[in-house]
């Protein structure tokens, strides 16, 4: 599923922000690797905070069991080391990223993932419509439960986990994804949702594999000749597309149109599609439409 390993991190905290003297109390941290949980790094933290009590009402994590754990001082480098250049992500990433960052930053350390995913604002563009998108009724959603008590880290954790994972089966299902480089992921959280679904699906259009020119076919020319001119084509959601050849595919025979995109990338189509008709809003279209027709 998942091309390159994904740290599922949680921290439980004494408040909300470091900047206001919240401290780390709690960590949790899930290597993924492919499609499932493979290691587990879990510590309580002794970051000689008080622990309010509304905080022990919400985790039950109690000043006394926070005063026996291990000090940051020990646990932190620990957790980086376990992290790695892994890309790094959390239900609400940006809480638990910037005391990542503070955590290490007050023994002279830095964090070395490679970008940060929310399943937050994952969940709510590939999950649309839910009612809420907070962890529990989210994995109610999903139908993902609790094996430990949640506001605990390591419960949170394996739930997140469980989130991102289904949603890795949603992009696969729905996009035909199944190798998922964590970098799409970060890309799909800086989109609007409204602009998810179409990204996607030019993500998961085939670029050009093994296959063979037909003879005479646009792009196949022989040395000398006239040059062909380039047709240019009109996707009915506004791109312009240049046609490169048609083409057959090798693993089953099939037509397919090989075209480029403005940026330069080369994709392929099945021919049936590329040129289907569509009823768009009660009208009749077709998904490319040559530009000297328009």
């Amino acid at each position: 599923m998942f091309e390159k390993p994904i740290v599922m991190i949680d921290f439980e905290t004494s408040g909300m922000s470091p900047e206001q003297g919240g401290r780390v109390t709690e960590v949790a941290a899930l290597r993924i690797v492919g499609d499932q949980v493979v290691d587990k790094f879990v510590s309580l933290i002794n970051c000689n905070v008080h622990i309010p009590s509304f905080i022990t009402q919400l985790t039950g994590i109690t000043q006394a069991m926070v005063s026996r754990a291990p000090p940051a001082a020990q646990i932190i480098p620990g957790l980086l080391e376990f992290i790695g250049d892994a890309t790094l992500a959390a239900h609400n990433a940006s809480f638990d990223e910037k005391f990542l960052v503070a955590e290490s930053a007050r023994l002279g350390l830095a964090s070395r993932h490679s970008g940060i995913v929310c399943s937050v604002k994952l969940s709510r563009r590939i999950f649309p419509g839910f009612d809420s998108y907070s962890l529990s009724p989210l994995a109610a959603s999903l139908g993902i439960r609790f094996k430990g008590t949640a506001h605990r880290a390591e419960a949170d954790a394996e739930v997140a986990a469980a989130v991102l994972l289904r949603i890795g089966e949603q992009l696969g299902r729905q996009y035909n994804m199944h190798a998922i480089d964590p970098s799409l992921l970060q890309q799909v959280n800086r989109l609007s949702a409204a602009k998810v679904p179409d990204f996607l699906i030019a993500q998961s259009m085939p670029r050009v594999g093994k296959v063979k020119l037909r003879a005479g076919t646009r792009g196949t020319r022989k040395e000398n000749a006239a040059p062909v001119q380039v047709q240019r084509y009109r996707h009915y959601k506004g791109g312009i597309y240049e046609l490169v050849c048609e083409a057959i595919q090798e693993s089953d025979l099939s037509p397919v149109i090989v075209y480029k995109s403005h940026n330069g990338s080369i994709w392929t189509r099945p021919k049936s599609v590329f040129f289907e008709m569509l009823e768009i809003e009660g009208n009749q279209v077709q998904r490319f439409t040559p530009l000297n027709d328009c």
